[in-house]
């Protein structure tokens, strides 16, 4: 069966609009690379009981669910602890990590206090996965029923950096058998999306069952993207091209014209 997966980002910085929430979007693009799908993306705030019940529920859902956020040295990083709580699992200094951490702060030039070292505590059990590019890694949780929980850190380019270099691999390890979904477009101008929408009535279009259709207005424009699994090749190639004819006279971009 095709995996999904989910994401809790934790902060009150992401809902007093103070920070811009990215990790949902680049999540979803690197998963939707290997053939996951990215099916719920959920922002909390800083709060322990709401952090467990917001990720037992998720659990109950998804065999893959993502948290980041609240990993660091501060005293509103309490990610580790609601998790630790959830699991009944205690929190544990890893040595390698405050070693590493010990080495950061020094070429930095500063020196590693006990504040900075919380970022070394990990769940028990948990397999650390490395920062390549900042202080606290992150952690994967392994569960029952061959579910896996992941904790990030929250800023978005060691969050990246973590899922491109770490997390990505081991899930393509895992699920061997999956494959990419196929996408096409065709990017529209001058013609709204109702407006496209009845053409496609009027000429009695019906996608069929297997490819996904969306319509993305912005500025002018409209994209209207199909999705499909592999195995649809074929048919995603036939309604993309006939789309592309009978949106002939407003398309956006030259390239994708078939005389």
């Amino acid at each position: 069966m095709k995996p999904n997966a989910e994401l809790i980002s934790i902060g009150n910085e992401l809902l007093s609009g103070r920070t811009l929430n990215t990790h949902g979007r680049d999540l979803g693009a690197a998963l939707f690379s290997i053939g996951i799908d990215l099916t719920r993306d959920t922002s909390i705030g800083d709060h322990i009981d709401l952090i467990k019940s917001v990720a037992q529920d998720a659990l109950q859902r998804t065999p893959i669910l993502f948290i980041s956020g609240g990993l660091g040295p501060t005293i509103d990083d309490i990610t580790r602890d609601a998790l630790a709580d959830l699991f009944n699992r205690s929190i544990q200094q890893h040595t390698p990590t405050a070693n590493y951490l010990e080495e950061w702060y020094q070429k930095r030039g500063r020196k590693l206090n006990s504040i900075g070292l919380r970022q070394a505590l990990i769940l028990e059990e948990a397999t650390v996965l490395p920062n390549p590019i900042g202080a606290a890694p992150a952690q994967r949780i392994d569960l029952p029923e061959k579910k896996r929980c992941y904790l990030l850190p929250g800023p978005p380019n060691e969050f990246n950096a973590i899922v491109e270099k770490s997390i990505l691999p081991e899930l393509k390890s895992q699920y061997v058998h999956l494959t990419p979904k196929l996408f096409r477009s065709i990017h529209t101008r001058g013609i709204g999306e109702s407006d496209i929408v009845e053409r496609m009535q009027l000429q009695d279009i019906s996608i069929p069952q297997g490819i996904e259709p969306g319509f993305y207005p912005a500025q002018g424009r409209v994209e209207i993207r199909l999705t499909a699994e592999a195995d649809l090749e074929n048919e995603l190639e036939h309604y993309h091209n006939h789309l592309l004819k009978l949106f002939s006279d407003w398309l956006d971009r030259p390239e994708e014209r078939i005389d």
